[in-house]
């Protein structure tokens, strides 16, 4: 047997005998039982209520003094640095601003004045030819006297008429009587006039005609016939017809009639020269889109 069997077999050993020696100490060893101590328990029928807390005192605990401390000792306060002096900017003086001149206000525009052209001279009429003097009827027979003086008065009580027109002729005068009236007839005035007072009257209903508007109003054309008095004032407003007629501005009919009449009243009186009245008296404005 060399040396190293001869160690392992002293370790084996060894190990053995401490396994042994365990296994002895723990069979030795007895258990014993847990007691639990008795507990006195005392049936009490009554039992007063304590109050587990102490009594409060009646009197207050004396103060307790602490140490008197001496004054605060001054602390000196910080330097502030000095401040910086801040330059000063002169200021700078500002150019002087001249106040402008208000532009004159626009002069109102003259309303245009009808032009009023000089009457047109009347023909004289021509002097009417001298008349031939009637001839002299013919002699009659002198009548029988009747019998007695009742043939008499019966002539002197029935005169017959002699048949001459002297009485007639003699309140007409050679050249006939001439008009005062500087009222040109209507026949007497020109298309240009016409025109140029039809131009005036649309002039001044303008700013008073306000057109509807809608679906095809705008081919709505309404012909009003109105008679004026010699102030300019309405007398009378006839007849009121409107052309353009479709489905879709049917309904806009009769507001465009309203409203045409309502401009014609606001314009007047009408501002129109007096001396073409006969040719201003019935007048028949056109209302449409484009007045």
């Amino acid at each position: 047997m060399d040396r190293t069997e001869a160690t392992g077999f002293g370790i084996a050993f060894a190990g053995h005998a401490a396994l042994l020696a365990a296994l002895s100490l723990g069979l030795a060893t007895v258990h014993m039982p847990v007691r639990n101590d008795p507990i006195e328990v005392s049936l009490v029928d009554e039992v007063a209520l304590q109050s587990a807390s102490p009594t409060p005192t009646l009197e207050a605990p004396a103060p307790m003094l602490g140490e008197v401390e001496g004054p605060p000792e001054p602390v000196a306060a910080p330097s502030l640095p000095e401040p910086t002096p801040t330059p000063q900017v002169e200021p700078q003086p500002q150019p002087r601003v001249e106040p402008r001149a208000a532009p004159p206000a626009p002069a109102p525009r003259p309303t245009p004045q009808p032009v009023r052209r000089p009457p047109q001279p009347q023909p004289q009429p021509k002097a009417a030819p001298p008349k031939a003097a009637p001839k002299p009827a013919p002699p009659r027979s002198n009548p029988k006297p009747a019998p007695g003086g009742q043939a008499q008065s019966k002539a002197s009580n029935n005169p017959r008429s002699t048949g001459r027109l002297d009485g007639l002729l003699s309140g007409i005068g050679a050249t006939p009587s001439q008009s005062k009236s500087t009222t040109p007839p209507a026949s007497t005035i020109g298309s240009a006039q016409r025109s140029a007072l039809r131009a005036e009257v649309q002039r001044q209903l303008k700013p008073h005609w306000k057109a509807p508007t809608g679906a095809d109003a705008e081919q709505l054309r309404t012909v009003v016939t109105v008679t004026l008095s010699r102030s300019g004032a309405v007398v009378d407003i006839g007849d009121i017809e409107t052309t353009g007629i479709t489905a879709s501005n049917r309904a806009q009919v009769k507001l465009h009639q309203e409203q045409a009449v309502r401009a014609i009243r606001l314009a007047a009186p009408f501002r129109l020269p007096a001396e073409y009245y006969e040719a201003w008296k019935v007048i028949q404005p056109t209302f449409d889109r484009r007045l």
